[in-house]
């Protein structure tokens, strides 16, 4: 099975194909003599701290950055590694491609330094955590409801009641039932006071109710 080269531009690599070196886009000056590494495949039990202690074995690594998503930070199954000599970056490439990982066949590539984006490795040094989604939906869920929030839950409950009785009606069926509309707040009504401060007729206040 052959590399699989990376033909696309994307925010970590310019093409490998491409003839025209971007200086100002790429790691080039910044780190001569290092060593970039893409690690393809990568297995999701293998965060940062594990990916360092095993590519360590190999030489110093002075940055890791393993992609994720920024919505969820789980890992995309791909990362990229600075080593401190280009030449243990080569060998590595060459020793473990294709090697079988945790049932995962890695797909390892080096990257010349012109090649890399500059901002590859930016926020490499990030302690992702998982996050938990089902603990903040259940903060949202069980949050206190605005008081506009809880007349527009029982304005869709009287809704959907008022729908559901005209359906058992039209359907033939004589059935009374009290509903949500036995206990939904009732209408109201403000009183109003003139510049003599005598009671004015009475304002309703907006029903709970809808027609």
């Amino acid at each position: 099975m052959g590399k699989r080269k990376l033909k696309e531009t994307t925010g970590d690599v310019i093409p490998l194909e491409s003839t025209d070196t971007v200086t100002e886009q790429t790691l080039d000056k910044t780190y001569k003599g290092m060593g970039v590494l893409y690690v393809g495949h990568i297995p999701k039990s293998f965060q940062e701290k594990e990916m360092r202690q095993f590519f360590e074995q190999f030489g110093t690594i002075l940055k890791l950055r393993i992609s994720r998503s920024k919505k969820t930070s789980e890992s995309k199954g791909y990362a990229f590694i600075l080593f401190e000599n280009e030449e243990v970056a080569r060998i590595v490439a060459k020793t473990m491609h294709d090697y079988i990982l945790c049932g995962r066949l890695l797909k390892c590539q080096f990257i010349p330094m012109d090649k890399v984006h500059k901002d590859t490795f930016k926020g490499s040094n990030r302690t992702f955590k998982k996050i938990d989604w089902q603990a903040k939906n259940k903060v949202v869920r069980n949050r206190v409801k605005t008081v506009e929030e809880q007349q527009s839950a029982v304005k869709r409950l009287l809704k959907a009641e008022k729908n559901r009785r005209r359906k058992i009606t039209a359907l033939g069926i004589d059935y009374q039932f009290p509903g949500y509309a036995a206990i939904a707040p009732k209408k109201s009504t403000k009183i109003a006071f003139d510049e003599e401060g005598e009671p004015a007729a009475a304002a309703p206040v907006e029903d709970m109710e809808t027609s």
